[in-house]
Parts: C-alpha cells; sequence; structure tokens
C-alpha cells in the first residue's frame, strides 16, 4: 500500500511538473526553427555575433577562464584598458549565474555557447512566466491552469520582439526570466506572506544584473500599487500599510543583500559612465510619432535598435486581442481595469516623452538599443490577456466541458489551433527580428571568428608559457577592442560601459585611436609601448627595427618582444606629476612631455620634420627629406569621418580617417637625405583636415632614457590574483612610479607599512617612498567592497529577526517556561509576562 500511495505521488508530481516543463521546451524548440531557418550556428555558418555581442559581450564570456588561476581576480582585471576594476564590469556583464555556463565550450566554440545560452534564456522566460501565471491562476479557481493556456502564454512571454531584437545583450534577459518571480514574490506578500519569496527573487535580480534590476525595481513599485488598491477593501486599512511596510522593508534588505555588488560598481562607475552625471533635465521633448508607436504592434516590424529605433512591444496578436478583451470581463473588477490601463499609459508615456525615458535609464541617455524597458510593456499585455482567460475560466466555462464531452473536444481542439497560429506568428516575427538584424548590420559568419582564434591564440598561449612575468601584450590587428580578455592576455585596450574615462583621455591626447568609451593600441610606438610596459606585440604586418621577432608559427603572424618595455613598477626622478599635455592635434609634443616629467629631463624625442603639403582631388599630398635613418610617424588632426588609403613612395602603410585609424601612423625609417612621399587618398567621407604632423623619433636618446629606467624597475617576487610584490631601490628625490591606472581600490605596502598613493598625469598610480632598498607590495580590493559587505551582514541579521520572529519568540516562551516565566500575547511581536511559579507548585 505505501509504495502504489508512492508511486501515485510521484506521478503526480511528475502530472503537475510537465505543463512548465512544456513552458519551458516550447519556446525553445520555437527560437530553434527560428535559427536554423536563417542558418544560425548549429545549423549553419552564421554566429550570433554582431553589434555588443561581438565587440564586448562575447570577450567578457571567454575571460571568465581566466579569472582564477593568473594575476587577475574578480577584483581586478589586467586585461581592461591597462587594468582596472573588474567588479563593476562583472555586476553588469557577467554576474548572472548562467553565465558560467558558457565555461563548458572551449573559446574556439563561443559560438556555440552564445547559442547555447540565447535559447536556454529563452525557455526560462517561458518557465519563469507559466510559474508565476499557474500561482495567479490557483488563486482564482482554486486549480492549476489549463497546461495548454499556460504554455500559450508563456510562449507569448517567452517570444516577445524585445527578447528577439535585444537577443545579443544577453544580461538584460535575466531581467526578462527574473520579472515574473519578482512579481510573483509581491503577490504572496499581498497574500500575507511577510516577502521572503519576494526579498530574494529582487536579491538575485539586482546582483544577475543591477541595470536591468533598477529598470524592474521602479516597475515593481508600480505594480505592488496597483495591485494593492484592486486588492483593499474597505474598513482594512491596517492591513494595506501592513502589506506596505513589508514591501519596503523587503525592498531595503534585498538591496542590502547586493551590496557587496552594487557598491562597487557604483564606484566603478563614477570614473567612467556616471563621471558626468547630474545634468538631468526634465523635458517634454517627445520621441518618435504615436502613430508609428501604434505602427510596432504589427507583426515583424523592425526598425532599428539605434537611437531612431522604436520600442519592441510586439508579444503575438493572440495576446494584443485578448488584452481587448480584459476590458470586457464581468469577472473582472473595474479597479483592476483601471489600474492596468494606467500601468500601459505611464509606460507608453515614458515612451514618448524624453525626460520620463531618460528616467527609467538610470538619468542616463542610451546610447543605441533604445527603450531597454519594452518588455515590461509587453508583460502588462501579456498579463491582461492572462488574466482575461483566467476570469473567463473561472466561472462556470470548465466545469461546464467537463459534463459535456463533445464541447470540451471542440473547446481543446480551438485552443490547439490557437497554440498553434500563436506560435506560429511568434516565430514569423522573431524571423524579422533576425533578419532586420541582419540586414541593418549583419550576423558574423563562423569562419571570421575561427580564423583570428586560429591565427592568434597560439601566439598568445606561446608568450604565456614562455614568460611568466608581469607585462602586457598588444595585438596590432583585432577581432575587438576586448581581444586581451578573449585572449586571456594583460593588454592596454578596451570597451565597455565601465570604461575608465582618466586612461580614454590620456590615451587620445597621446595619438592613439580613441573614440566613444573605448580605447586601444592603434598609434602606438616604442616610446609608449615601453612606457605602458608592452613587451610583446603580436603583429601581421612590417614591425620596427628596434622589435625582436621572437616567434612565428606560420599562421600570418608573428609575435615581437620590445626590449626596451619598462616594467609595471619603477622609480624615477620625476619632475612635474601633473604634466600639462594639451589636446590631440599634437600628440608628439604630448608624448616628449610625459617622459620629460618621469626622467626630469628636457629632451625632445620626437622632433618634427618640415614638409610640403598640396592638396589634390581626392586627397592630401606630403613632401619632405629623411633627416636621418630613425623612424619617421604622421599624424592628421582632423574632424569629420571617413575613409582614406595612406601611401608612402608608393608602397600602402595603413587607413585613416574612421575612428580606429585616426590616430598616429608609422610610415617608415629611410636613408638621411631620402626623398620621402606621403599620398593620402581618401575614398569617401565629409572629412577636414586641420593640420598634419611628421615627426621622427630618436631611438638612440630614447633607448638611453629607458635603459636607465630599466635599470630602476623592481624586482618580482610575487604577482598573481590582483597582487604583487617586489623590491625596489629608490634614489634620493625618486618617486615609485606605475603604469598601472590609479585607482583608490589599491593598497600599498612599504615594508609592510600602509602608504599613501598618489596620481601621475591624473591617470597612473604613483608612491611617495624613503630613498633606500624597500619591499614593496600592492594590492587590490574594488573600492565600496568593504562596505557593501558591512551593508551585507546587517541585512542578513535584520532579515534572520524579521522572517524568524515568531520562532525566536517561541524559543524565548520555552526559556522563561524553564525559570518560571510565560510569555502570553500574539505573534506580532507584542507580548506580556507574567509569574507563573504560583502554578508550577500547584502542578
Amino acid at each position: 500500500m505505501e509504495t502504489k500511495a508512492v508511486t501515485k505521488k510521484l506521478r503526480t508530481h511528475i502530472f503537475n511538473f510537465l505543463p512548465y516543463l512544456a513552458a519551458f521546451a516550447v519556446p525553445i524548440c520555437c527560437m530553434l526553427v527560428i535559427l536554423k531557418q536563417e542558418g544560425f550556428y548549429p545549423f549553419g555558418d552564421k554566429t550570433l555575433f554582431i553589434m555588443d555581442m561581438r565587440d564586448q559581450y562575447l570577450e567578457f564570456f571567454a575571460y571568465l577562464r581566466y579569472l582564477s588561476g593568473g594575476d587577475n581576480s574578480l577584483f581586478f582585471c589586467w586585461s581592461r584598458s591597462m587594468g582596472g576594476n573588474f567588479l563593476g564590469l562583472f555586476a553588469y556583464y557577467l554576474a548572472s549565474p548562467l553565465s558560467f555556463l558558457t565555461c563548458l565550450f572551449p573559446v574556439e566554440r563561443m559560438d556555440a555557447a552564445i547559442a547555447f545560452l540565447t535559447v536556454l534564456k529563452i525557455g526560462l522566460c517561458g518557465l519563469s512566466f507559466s510559474v508565476y501565471g499557474n500561482y495567479l491562476w490557483k488563486r482564482a479557481a482554486g486549480k492549476s491552469a489549463p497546461p495548454l493556456a499556460l504554455c500559450l502564454f508563456s510562449s507569448c512571454y517567452a517570444l516577445i520582439s524585445y527578447n528577439m531584437v535585444y537577443s545579443m545583450c544577453l544580461m538584460w534577459l535575466d531581467g526578462v526570466i527574473l520579472l515574473p518571480v519578482v512579481l510573483l514574490g509581491v503577490e504572496k506578500l499581498l497574500d500575507g506572506k511577510k516577502g521572503f519569496h519576494y526579498m530574494m527573487a529582487l536579491t538575485a535580480l539586482i546582483v544577475s544584473n543591477y541595470y536591468i534590476g533598477y529598470i524592474v525595481g521602479i516597475f515593481t513599485g508600480l505594480y505592488f500599487l496597483y495591485r494593492l488598491i484592486c486588492s483593499a477593501s474597505g474598513g482594512a486599512a491596517g492591513k494595506t500599510l501592513l502589506c506596505g511596510a513589508r514591501f519596503c522593508i523587503c525592498t531595503l534588505l534585498a538591496l542590502g543583500l547586493s551590496a557587496p555588488l552594487l557598491l562597487p560598481t557604483v564606484k566603478d562607475l563614477m570614473q567612467g559612465k556616471l563621471s558626468g552625471a547630474g545634468n538631468y533635465r526634465l523635458s517634454f521633448d517627445t520621441n518618435f510619432l504615436l502613430s508609428d508607436f501604434f505602427g510596432k504592434f504589427r507583426n515583424g516590424v523592425y526598425d532599428s535598435v539605434t537611437d531612431s529605433g522604436l520600442p519592441a512591444v510586439y508579444c503575438g496578436m493572440t495576446a494584443l486581442v485578448l488584452a481587448v478583451v480584459f476590458f470586457y470581463c464581468m469577472g473582472i473588477t473595474l479597479r483592476e481595469k483601471i489600474g492596468a490601463f494606467m500601468l500601459l499609459l505611464v509606460l507608453a508615456l515614458s515612451f514618448y516623452y524624453k525626460g520620463f525615458n531618460l528616467a527609467w535609464h538610470g538619468f542616463q541617455a542610451p546610447v543605441w538599443f533604445p527603450y531597454r524597458y519594452a518588455f515590461l510593456f509587453s508583460f502588462m499585455i501579456i498579463y491582461m490577456a492572462f488574466r482575461a482567460v483566467c476570469s473567463l475560466g473561472t466561472g462556470k466555462t470548465w466545469e461546464s466541458l467537463r459534463e459535456n464531452r463533445q464541447a470540451a473536444v471542440r473547446c481543446y481542439a480551438f485552443l490547439a489551433m490557437l497554440f498553434a497560429v500563436n506560435l506560429t506568428d511568434l516565430a514569423v516575427n522573431g524571423k524579422a527580428m533576425l533578419e532586420g538584424l541582419d540586414g541593418q548590420f549583419g550576423y558574423d559568419r563562423t569562419e571570421e571568428y575561427d580564423s583570428f582564434i586560429e591565427r592568434t591564440r597560439p601566439l598568445a598561449e606561446w608568450i604565456k608559457q614562455q614568460d611568466h612575468g608581469l607585462y602586457r601584450v598588444s595585438t596590432v590587428y583585432e577581432y575587438s577592442k576586448n581581444d586581451a580578455m578573449l585572449l586571456g592576455v594583460n593588454g592596454m585596450t578596451h570597451y565597455s560601459s565601465t570604461y575608465n574615462a582618466a586612461v580614454n583621455d590620456l590615451t587620445g591626447k597621446l595619438g592613439i585611436a580613441q573614440s566613444h568609451v573605448w580605447n586601444s593600441g592603434y598609434g602606438s610606438n616604442p616610446l609608449l609601448d615601453s612606457l605602458f610596459a608592452v613587451s610583446y606585440r603580436i603583429s601581421d604586418r612590417r614591425e620596427q627595427d628596434c622589435n625582436e621577432k621572437v616567434a612565428d608559427l606560420g599562421n600570418g603572424a608573428a609575435v615581437y618582444r620590445n626590449p626596451l618595455a619598462l616594467p609595471m613598477v619603477y622609480s624615477a626622478s620625476v619632475s612635474d606629476m601633473q604634466p600639462e599635455l594639451a589636446g590631440r592635434a599634437n600628440p608628439y609634443r604630448n608624448q616628449n612631455i610625459l617622459l620629460n616629467s618621469i626622467t626630469g629631463g628636457n629632451e625632445r624625442y620626437f622632433d618634427e620634420v618640415q614638409y610640403a603639403c598640396g592638396e589634390q582631388e581626392n586627397g592630401w599630398l606630403y613632401t619632405l627629406t629623411a633627416p636621418d635613418d630613425n623612424p619617421l610617424y604622421f599624424y592628421l588632426d582632423s574632424s569629420g569621418y571617413g575613409w582614406a588609403d595612406v601611401y608612402v613612395n608608393d608602397v600602402w602603410f595603413g587607413n585613416y580617417f574612421s575612428t580606429e585609424t585616426t590616430c598616429s601612423l608609422y610610415i617608415g625609417s629611410y636613408m638621411p637625405g631620402q626623398q620621402v612621399t606621403v599620398r593620402v587618398e581618401r575614398s569617401w567621407g565629409d572629412v577636414a583636415v586641420n593640420d598634419a604632423v611628421i615627426a621622427r623619433l630618436d631611438m638612440r636618446m630614447l633607448g638611453e632614457a629607458l635603459t636607465e629606467l630599466q635599470a630602476e624597475g623592481i624586482e618580482m617576487i610575487s604577482h598573481g590574483g590582483g597582487k604583487l610584490k617586489g623590491e625596489i631601490s629608490v634614489g634620493e628625490g625618486q618617486t615609485v612610479m606605475t603604469s598601472i591606472p590609479y585607482d583608490r581600490g589599491w593598497t600599498v605596502r612599504v615594508d609592510g607599512r600602509k602608504t599613501d598613493t598618489k596620481k601621475f598625469a591624473g591617470t597612473f598610480l604613483a608612491v611617495e617612498v624613503p630613498a633606500g632598498a624597500h619591499e614593496i607590495s600592492f594590492s587590490y580590493v574594488s573600492p565600496g567592497f568593504g562596505t557593501g559587505m558591512s551593508l551585507f551582514f546587517l541585512a542578513v541579521l535584520i532579515a534572520a529577526f524579521y522572517f524568524r520572529e515568531s520562532q525566536i519568540l517561541a524559543v524565548r516562551f520555552r526559556k522563561n517556561e524553564r525559570t518560571g516565566l510565560a510569555v502570553t500575547g500574539k505573534g506580532d511581536g507584542r507580548c506580556r509576562l507574567r509569574n507563573d511559579i504560583s502554578e508550577r507548585n500547584t502542578s
């Protein structure tokens, strides 16, 4: 009998689980069909690498493999912008536990990893909505929702246009997944629970992605007010206030529990994206014509994900029709109808007015990918549609179907047909969204990624195997600005929202290509490479004679070693801690100033060369005489954007006028007195040249200066995990210099004693140390992490008391019983004590 009971119980659990499994599996199958139709991996040679997925997220996912066992840690990353806070980047892009699933795939198969993660998250969107929807149905009808209805609306939610258009922004999809889970917590709180589910769901969302967590947090507050008003009854003011208090307490606790990630992230953003915050002004300027917005309710309408794009709100024609039916359902109260309409209106007005739209984006204008909260509008449409069906299904409709078999068969046949039509509608729309993205920006082919990895990764691995020191590696060609993270090497380039504004500003003034929020290594030279500790260059083109080729694996590229590279830490007789660098008009003058301020000298490492200039029909011609055999460099101070080829004595040397190529360009070394002609042929673009600078780099003078600095370098004892330790000898009046970007998270100890740090050139870390031989150590912890951990433990203590109050009182009651005192009263914390000694004596 017991075995039969267990078997029956198990069957019941499996049967109850099947609708959730269907809600998870059906969107996945639909997404796989879309990918197959469009020729994506594994069905074709297209990858899901496009735009920021190609240039940022792909590399960040790959970098997770290098978090342990090397120089990096969860706090610090040497692969971004010469080194910087990693916790902020991790919190925005990678904190979702699902991100670590990509580590199951080798770097060579990141196309498979991204496809797997995308499809998985689409399925989880359906699963989360099914759990939320079933709870609503059970509360209204007292029984589980019909599996077909549950699966229908879950598919609508999983395959909304937002998920298709922003499928490249995988970290945002965690918000779409967790939104129904958070709102389920709100529903349970409204049903009298204390809010544990809500607190944990909101914490998980903020930790997974604080940006979408902020957006969902605003919506959750509006949803709570809406549902509170709908469920409020006359004379229940006390219950309403208690519910509101619990909501606020749990929200604050969720913020406290996520503080170890949240606070360091805010501090990191203050060095970059939020460094110019505080200029928000409420504006009632509009974003689009209303007639254009209503066009987004049609299937297959893709416009753009640039700033000109409109909100991606389509969620299926079935959901749209049933959302209209919602307002005609007799079983839905007028308050609920008005409240739902007001929520939709708030979201629509937020789309329409620029001031409201910015508020949803953290008061920062989004750079492309507009209306990042559009999934909330789709959710409300699907919620209303589901409530309409729920209202119809909780009456006598379903009961009558049980009694009439023929009617039941016809009804379920109709639902099955509606389900098939709905899935077809969503699949066609999803296919159109991916085609729109492909047409506008183009998805990469597997060959492009595979070619870069096969060509470059073996060289990067060779460098790491041969040299276990602390240095940087530069690549002359690129797959993206985050190649260092993709290859697991210490680099000097980076592109993300968590950029370092000081590094970007400095590198731009030194003639290195820099634009928007990214910085690169294009335009570097032996002087800059050496100052920035770039010991190796991976190159596929002619290199200067000072760089020694050390590895060529026959893949079209080779490794070159820079013998002049400085160590990360060295001592120098600094003459000016804050050298005044001019703008970007003459980077060679700025480089002279920078190096002279370090050495304390007044040398002209770069010396400008006179030239004759002539403007041609499609470009410019510069003629000069080589003064000696030192390398020559060419820079155009220009405005506008375009594309040009640069030829030196009719030999192609590079391009110019794009964001990646507007930088210092090496144009070769020549015999003294040799005539040199530089021809700039413009292919397209509206470009104006303000001035041109041609300069020679005195390699003998540079070599002497750098050799002296190398002799003052640190003798490394150990390095790893965001820490380094070594011995250094400091002369009288010298300063310990580094090529490590300044950050308040660094703790420097000299002979075991904590020492204050300084900024050099507004960018790099420097330390004043007494003359003599010292042991010096550097360790990094993200600023705000300590305070965040304190808030976390405080939140844990408060949560433990708040959610275990009844158990605490029960323990206290038993303890007092043993001592002769009893606690009486209600479980709301109000109690009184009474003496029970006489009663015990009587017994």
